[in-house]
């Protein structure tokens, strides 16, 4: 299979790059001319596309001949908070000008990155949050994923939606000023890798088409706040004093029974904890 990554150099999409060129698809990975292009460069039978979703003619040249796309491009909270237009012309018009795309290629399937976010803040609601739950805008962002679903949706093209979890990684991460959700929230992730199997997995399996799933990391990924920051950085071997939000925000748990075909779920929270320990070790931090 020949598809298109659009994203494809970021940190998922460069997942989703390698672990498809590992499965011997042949790749387009479209993203920005200043995007970090080393990530995906070296990787065999992948062409780069530098360009722009929001441009048409670019999105209909990266869109020739390939068998479908996965569409990870996005501006990313909390860069997509600070203007709303920008955040609207990548987010949406870059979704519509994708399935316009898809649409004159007659039956050409698309993934769609969607996310959690949709929900809304669901905190005072009984857990797991399933696939059937209202979506609710709370923010740019999910205001962005809502409308783009909704243009997927009303396109007619093959279409799977995954709205992600938050996106762990096993690397030194700096912490931010305030941590996005309270010391007491639930909150569950799932791994860079992970995430870039079930995106991967939803393009190559045609019985995902029409359907929406939850892509969060399972019952072992489930925990507070609190309790996550402090795994992650006392694995790696650093002392942190966090600033929580004094705010509940959008994330949660999530039922994930209903993508479990897609066989993604892969690596538990202990898993992540080991690899940051060994991590940890070959810097000196432990």
């Amino acid at each position: 299979m020949r598809f298109l990554v659009t994203g494809g150099a970021g940190r998922l999409g460069s997942e989703v790059v390698r672990l498809g060129a590992e499965r011997g698809h042949d790749i387009v990975a479209f993203d920005l001319p200043q995007a970090r292009w080393e990530n995906v460069s070296e990787i065999p039978g992948v062409e780069a596309f530098r360009g722009d979703v929001t441009d048409a003619e670019n999105v209909e040249e990266a869109c020739r001949g390939v068998d479908g796309v996965i569409h990870l491009a996005a501006i990313l909270p909390p860069a997509s908070e600070a203007n709303r237009e920008l955040t609207m012309m990548v987010n949406v018009e870059g979704t519509r000008t994708i399935t316009e795309s898809l649409r004159r290629s007659r039956g050409k399937p698309i993934v769609f990155a969607s996310s959690v976010s949709t929900y809304g803040i669901t905190a005072h609601e009984e857990p797991p949050i399933s696939e059937d739950h209202i979506l609710r805008v709370h923010n740019k962002y999910s205001e962005s994923k809502i409308e783009s679903e909704r243009l997927i949706k009303d396109s007619g093209i093959p279409h799977t939606v995954l709205r992600i979890a938050p996106i762990a990684v096993a690397d030194v991460v700096e912490l931010p000023e305030t941590i996005p959700y309270r010391a007491d929230q639930r909150v569950e992730f799932v791994i860079v890798a992970d995430a870039a199997w079930a995106v991967l997995s939803a393009l190559e399996d045609q019985g995902s088409r029409g359907e929406t799933y939850n892509i969060a990391g399972g019952p072992s990924w489930q925990m507070t706040g609190e309790k996550y920051v402090a795994r992650f950085y006392e694995a790696l071997g650093v002392e942190v004093e966090p600033i929580f939000s004094d705010e509940y925000t959008a994330t949660d748990w999530y039922d994930t029974d209903r993508g479990g075909f897609l066989g993604y779920q892969r690596t538990t929270f202990n898993d992540l904890l080991e690899m940051l320990r060994v991590l940890g070790e070959e810097l000196g931090l432990r």
